[in-house]
């Protein structure tokens, strides 16, 4: 094993290590009322924080795009569906340049469609960051969304989740979704269609990523599908399968 998979292997034990001290912290929180039990937390507060402390040490040694990943705090929740964090003050710009850098790097060519990524440096809502953390969780290809008009695939997202809060989502967060999805997996999170959000429509081909104006477009179509923001409990659920399928 090489020395940079030893390092990337740590880094997910220790991720596995501190996820499971976080649920057991708010297991134990959540019915304390003795004073064993306040011990208890305190024990396990004291872990999480050498866990955390372990954490940052081993991140500044990780390759680039696993440094990458846990810049942002990615989590691969399932075969089309990413959470992660932006930092305050990041725009979504900086995430498209990174993930250009790091691909450029790796097979000598654009992630970003060259005359696309102009059009975007243009664009405040891709280069100017907000003042808060962001977190977002995003299905970037919703199953069977596609072959449906625009008022359909809106109508479908808000249905298929249970809590009925899903929304598509923006270009530029689907957009950033997408460059971190991809250089993490090295899989389009498209799965090969176009995505319609709010405010455009996204594609990956071996051009790069770029988008068109089907998000204007209310007709059907067969090869173009539809992204969704993904409400709190989904994520939850598709972590918690994500555990119980390491555990079995």
């Amino acid at each position: 094993m090489s020395s940079e998979s030893d390092i990337i292997l740590k880094y997910d034990d220790i991720k596995i290590r501190l996820d499971s001290l976080k649920a057991d912290y708010d297991a134990i929180f959540d019915i304390a009322d003795t004073p064993e039990e306040f011990v208890t937390l305190n024990v396990i507060q004291d872990q999480i924080r050498a866990e955390e402390r372990a954490l940052r040490d081993i991140k500044a040694k990780l390759p680039a795009r696993e440094s990458f990943g846990a810049k942002y705090s990615v989590e691969i929740l399932g075969p089309h569906e990413i959470y992660f964090v932006i930092p305050p003050s990041v725009p979504r710009i900086r995430i498209l340049e990174e993930a250009q850098a790091i691909y450029s790097n790796l097979d000598k060519r654009n992630y970003v469609f060259p005359n696309r990524y102009k059009v975007w440096l243009e664009m405040p809502s891709f280069t100017e960051g907000r003042p808060t953390e962001t977190h977002l969780a995003i299905d970037g290809c919703v199953d069977e969304s596609q072959n449906r008009t625009l008022a359909e695939q809106k109508l479908f997202i808000r249905q298929k989740f249970e809590e009925r809060q899903a929304s598509m989502p923006t270009v530029e967060d689907l957009s950033a979704a997408h460059a971190l999805f991809f250089i993490m997996t090295r899989q389009n999170l498209f799965r090969g269609f176009k995505i319609r959000t709010v405010n455009g429509s996204l594609f990956y081909d071996n051009l790069g990523l770029g988008m068109d104006r089907f998000s204007l477009d209310w007709n059907r179509f067969t090869d173009v599908a539809a992204a969704s923001y993904l409400p709190s409990g989904t994520v939850e659920k598709m972590r918690n399968d994500k555990i119980n399928a390491r555990s079995a």
